[in-house]
């Protein structure tokens, strides 16, 4: 029994500051999964005293359960800090920064009433982010968009120039016209941006006839720019499917990750130390 529970609390030291990131590890499991929860219950819980009625209701309720999200929360960041090798990183990673502000507005707001601390609660929704990239078949695939950072820095630079352009020109156009809605590049912007994105803004739309007869061209252009981006994710899925491939093609045997001997695959625990193989 007390071996269970000392290989329970057990992890790679010289791979991990602490428990919670060990991602073979049972306690890493369950902290995931709870934070996990906690993250899609706020989200209800929030959405439910967005309700006028209910934020006088069930103001206990909703005290008590912003309290323990709240607590849950900061002890985790507090553990993480403490095992932190480089504090200083730690506290200014911007990933920390979201784990931060995921519950001080909670402590801020016992002693000062502001209304917009209360926003800053929407950063715990943030923190999902960080359990989807600890995900191996996530990470393989940002490593992916990496290799295309090239091809998609052309495409974004394209899409910005022919943007800038269309734009202006609509503005230079269109700003004579009586009542014309496109009164600066700025709003024209922000016109050409909703439309290239194939969502349209019927409120605004040219009248004079030589933008209209670009506008026959554009509507052809503007779509490819689409399913160019559209060609470069599609390539980095495929080359994500053939490094997962790879990799587990060349896994000819399972490590054990807390005394690192070599096991059988068909091993579900290591013959050295009888820890769980993953």
């Amino acid at each position: 029994m007390l071996k269970k529970i000392k290989l329970t609390f057990n992890y790679n030291h010289e791979k991990y500051e602490n428990i919670l990131e060990d991602p073979h590890n049972k306690i890493w499991v369950f902290s995931s999964r709870f934070i996990t929860f906690l993250i899609v219950l706020f989200a209800f819980v929030i959405s439910f005293e967005s309700i006028w009625e209910n934020q006088f209701i069930y103001y206990h309720e909703l005290f008590y359960f912003d309290w323990f999200i709240s607590i849950v929360f900061a002890l985790e960041y507090f553990y993480r800090l403490l095992r932190a090798k480089n504090k200083i990183s730690f506290i200014f990673n911007p990933i920390r920064i979201i784990d931060l502000l995921s519950f001080l507005p909670f402590f801020l707001g016992l002693v000062a009433i502001w209304d917009y601390l209360r926003v800053l609660r929407l950063l715990r929704i943030l923190r999902i982010l960080r359990l989807i990239k600890e995900i191996p078949l996530t990470a393989w695939f940002i490593k992916s968009l990496k290799d295309y950072k090239d091809e998609y820095k052309a495409v974004f630079i394209l899409f910005l120039v022919i943007l800038f352009i269309g734009s202006s020109f609509v503005y230079f156009t269109e700003s004579n016209v009586v009542w014309t809605k496109f009164t600066s590049i700025p709003i024209s912007l922000w016109w050409g941006l909703v439309t290239m994105t194939s969502v349209w803004f019927w409120d605004m739309i040219p009248n004079t006839n030589i933008w209209k007869f670009i506008w026959s061209f554009l509507v052809f252009i503007w779509p490819l720019l689409l399913a160019l981006v559209s060609a470069v994710t599609i390539m980095v899925f495929m080359d994500n499917s053939k490094r997962q491939a790879t990799q587990l093609s060349a896994r000819r045997w399972k490590k054990c990750e807390v005394c690192n001997s070599r096991n059988n695959l068909d091993s579900n625990y290591c013959s050295k130390c009888w820890n769980k193989l993953f």
